[in-house]
Formats: C-alpha cells, structure tokens, sequence
C-alpha cells in the first residue's frame, strides 16, 4: 500500500472521528399540514432539545427562555443531517414526524455564545478562591483539592478569570484567620481587591474516616468531608452566596478518599453559587457600583463644577451627585455611580484633564469603595 493511500486513510479516520465527537443525536417531533412544515417542527424541536442538553446552569437557561423563537431560529444551522425515524398522517389531518438530528455541539455552543445565551459569553469577575483545607488531620497550607475543583468549574466550561493560585498560597500561609466563613467580610473584600478580584470565595473543607469506618474486604476505607464555602463581593464587601456540602468516598488510601470526597464537595458548593455569583455581577454591570470620591484643592466654585462636569465625562460613571463643599479646607465630596470597580475608575480619573482651567485630576488614595483625588495644575 502506498504512503499517499495510508496518509489518506489516517487522515480520515482522524477528521471522521473529530467529526464524530463533536456531534451529538437527539429525536425530535413535529406537525405540519404537509411535509416541509413537519420537518421544520421537528428540527426546532430537535435543536431545542439539545439546547438543554448544552444549558447547564439556571441563568442561562433564563436567558434561553426569553430569546427562545430568535434563539432557535439562529441555531438551527447546527443540525449536521437528519433522518426520518416515522410519520403518520393525524385524525386531524396533519402530518405527524419523527426524526434524529446529529448536531454541531461547537457550532451549537457558538450560536449560544453569540445570542449571550451561555455564561462564557458575559462579562464575568475575577475571582480569588482560598479554601483552609484539612484532609485527615493534614492542615498543610498546600491542600488544594477544594481549590482546584472550585476553579475547575467556574473555568470549564463558563471561563472565568481566576487569581494566579501562587497568590493564594501566600495568603493560606500567612493570613489563615482572614480566609475562614467567620472572617470579616469587609476584610475579606478588602483583601481581596488588594490583589485584584472582584469576587473572593473563601471557607474551609475538612475530611476525617466515616464514624463506624472500618476497611471492607477489599480493604476500602470510607471518609467523610465537609465544604462549607462563601462568596464575597470585593467592590461592595456584601455576601453574594454561601454554600455548605457533604459527601463520602472510598479508597484504599484514607487520604485519596479525603482528597476525592473534598473536591466533590467543592464542586458540588461551586454550581450552588454559580447562578447568584452570574447574577450579582450582571446586576453591578448594569446598574453600576456607588463610589463616594473626596476631591481636595477645590477652592472656587469655578473649579466645583469644572470638576463634577469632569467626573461626569468619565467612561462609565451614569451618575453624579454633589454631597457636600466644604470652603474651610477646600474639599469636594460626591457620589457617584460607577459601571465598573473602584480600581477601575481610580485609573481613569488620574490625570484626567478637567474641562476648562489647565488643571487634571490625581489620585491620591483608594480605601474600598471611597476615592480620594486631588485637583493640580498641569
């Protein structure tokens, strides 16, 4: 056999078999008063159904639920072929079809992606996980199974951004106390901003032997495990969710079952909080954060409203309010609505230029959601 014909032939088993995997078969039925509107009804039943198969979480299936005719009139083009499985005329007089479509599950998912159906197409926070671990008696700060399933699924397949873990082992060794469910949710918040997250899920997972536990024949061990996990909102220091799971494994290793039997109590804790951590964020996107800004050298009422009409120019900022003037010490206070975090708009606003005067703003402190700027020459 020549070398030309086997390339051939591997590199059609290799694109039959991608193909293959990146399809999946689902029935569908639908009524027509002939055959093309049957089939029509049935495709769209067909790709709805496998719509299901791809939402995972709550909220995307919300967003599904209020695009659905649009949605589905998008995706139908990831119907690979169809065949007839039946069809029979009705009392009624309509024609009634059964078909299996395979379909697209990329083509699918980028449709979905595309119509801002799936969670992996919105604008998600970044977030810091830090789990207190003890895995029979093993308190060691680099027990990460808890962590790692936690990450895996808000990653895989919803995308978020997650804080470098290297990060979190200096925080797990040197702040034990600040990462626990009972810590001090403004803490908490303002640790975790001081490392860049939006979001901070922290809480503790413990494993120990089943009460009664003892090796079966087969010399099982069986270990029981507890994750009890919170998420905090870093930008407004509330709590988005908490969730608390148990589970039991077994292995030979005591420590194996531990470490299998935290991280499925994790991921388990994870798709609880899913939905409240998606919609929070969408919440503070939309609607914006509410960040107090002390502006200092505002001497005139020139330079008061010079300013406010500045801030009011800044991308993102909805709304400003003036709360107070003080003409003793020169300083400005107001409120303002922001689409975004504090960080975010601190960087926007140093060195903005003010409208009128040859002036500019700079930052001169961040303490949570309270701005601190100063008014200077150029």
């Amino acid at each position: 056999m020549s070398r030309g014909l086997l390339l051939f032939i591997a590199l059609l088993i290799l694109f039959g078999t991608s193909s293959a995997q990146d399809t999946f078969d689902v029935d569908g039925q639908g009524i027509g008063a002939n055959q093309r509107e049957a089939l029509k009804a049935a495709k769209r039943d067909a790709i709805e159904k496998g719509i299901e198969k791809i939402l995972h979480s709550q909220t995307e299936r919300e967003n599904f639920k209020a695009k659905r005719d649009l949605v589905l009139t998008k995706t139908i083009g990831a119907i690979k072929t169809y065949q007839i499985l039946s069809q029979h005329t009705q009392d009624d007089g309509f024609l009634k079809l059964v078909i299996k479509v395979a379909i697209s599950k990329q083509t699918l998912r980028d449709e979905l992606a595309a119509s801002k159906i799936v969670i992996e197409s919105m604008s998600k926070p970044k977030v810091l996980i830090v789990i207190n671990e003890s895995n029979i008696n093993n308190d060691d700060p680099g027990n990460t199974s808890a962590e790692t399933a936690i990450i895996a699924a808000l990653k895989d397949p919803y995308g978020f951004e997650i804080v470098d873990q290297k990060i979190v082992t200096t925080i797990k060794r040197n702040k034990q106390k600040i990462v626990s469910p009972e810590s001090n949710v403004a803490e908490v918040a303002s640790l975790g901003t001081r490392f860049g997250a939006d979001v901070f899920i922290t809480g503790t997972a413990t494993s120990r032997r089943a009460e009664m536990s003892s090796e079966n024949a087969d010399g099982m061990i069986a270990v029981d495990a507890d994750v009890t996990i919170k998420a905090i909102n870093c930008i407004t220091a509330h709590v988005i969710a908490t969730a608390s799971e148990h589970t039991e494994k077994a292995h030979i290793s005591p420590q194996t079952a531990g470490t299998q039997a935290i991280a499925a109590a994790a991921k388990k804790c994870a798709e609880t909080i899913l939905d409240s951590l998606i919609k929070d964020w969408q919440n503070q996107t939309r609607i914006g954060v509410l960040i107090t800004i002390t502006v200092n050298t505002v001497a005139t009422a020139r330079i008061k409203n010079n300013v406010i009409s500045t801030l009011k120019g800044i991308a993102g900022v909805t709304s400003v309010n003036e709360r107070s003037w003080n003409t003793r010490n020169n300083t400005l206070s107001v409120d303002i609505q922001y689409k975004g975090n504090p960080n975010g708009l601190a960087t926007k606003a140093d060195g903005y230029k003010l409208s009128t005067g040859g002036r500019s703003l700079a930052v001169t402190g961040i303490n949570g959601q309270e701005i601190t700027l100063s008014v200077q020459a150029l």
